[in-house]
This record gives structure tokens, C-alpha cells and sequence, in this order.
């Protein structure tokens, strides 16, 4: 009979620029502790980097305003999930159409390109929103 490993992992984040590098380096560091360092740990990374900014950025009500975003991290044997909770219920992500002449606004069509499958659900709480996305990894 095969077990299944369960593994989870969370951390509170300043909604403020520099917060992005550190999610995307608690992410490396919990990844490699799992032993989940490769593979597809650079997409994971750089999702978590998109869905950080794009809390700071969309999801706090404004950057510097004191807000915080959560990032949680869960693993089995097959799949890793990632989930950054923020404060707005109502800053909804999308894909939007591609342009060459953004500068911004690509972060949503990087997660979708790199993740198996990705969406955003209202938190119980009703206090904001919890935009994820899963890798197969196994």
C-alpha cells in the first residue's frame, strides 16, 4: 500500500514591494525542505511571484497602506498547490488580452501558461479572496 505525504506551509507577508522576494524565497527555501526543488519549482516560483504582486499591487487596497497577504503552500505526492490570500474581495484577477504595447498586466496569462489549473474563490470569512494555482508534479 503507498502512503500519501501531506505537507503545508503559510506565512503572513507586508503587502509592500519588497515582500515579493521574500514569498518567492520562502517558497524556494519550503520547496527544497519537501525535496521539491526541482521539476517544476521554477514555475511554482514564478507564480508565487506573480500572485505576490499582484496582491501588493491589486488586493490590499492600495500599496503602503499596511495591508497584508498570505501565501500558503500545500504538497502531496502528485501535486503542489499555492494560494495567496489577500484583504479585497472584489480586485477579481483575469487574463487579459495580449498587447504589445502594456507594460503591465501579463502576470494572470504567466500563471495560466505555467500552472496545470488556477482560479480564486472568496475567503469564509468574507473578508477577501484567495487566488491559487496547481502544479501535477508527480
Amino acid at each position: 500500500m503507498r502512503t500519501t505525504t501531506h505537507e503545508h506551509a503559510e506565512h503572513a507577508f507586508t503587502a509592500v514591494p519588497e515582500s515579493v522576494a521574500q514569498a518567492r524565497t520562502f517558497t524556494t527555501r519550503t520547496l527544497a525542505a519537501w525535496h521539491l526543488d526541482e521539476g517544476r519549482a521554477d514555475d511554482i516560483r514564478l507564480c508565487v511571484s506573480e500572485l505576490a504582486s499582484n496582491a501588493v499591487e491589486h488586493g490590499t487596497h492600495g500599496i503602503g497602506t499596511g495591508g497584508v497577504f498570505r501565501l500558503r503552500i500545500d504538497a502531496d505526492d502528485r501535486h503542489v498547490r499555492v494560494e495567496v490570500e489577500d484583504d479585497d474581495p472584489l480586485a477579481t484577477p483575469r487574463v487579459r488580452p495580449e498587447s504589445e504595447e502594456a507594460t503591465g498586466g501579463r502576470g494572470m496569462a504567466i500563471v495560466a501558461s505555467l500552472a496545470t489549473a488556477w482560479g480564486f474563490e472568496n475567503c469564509a470569512s468574507g473578508g477577501g479572496k484567495a487566488v491559487w494555482s496547481d502544479f501535477v508534479t508527480g
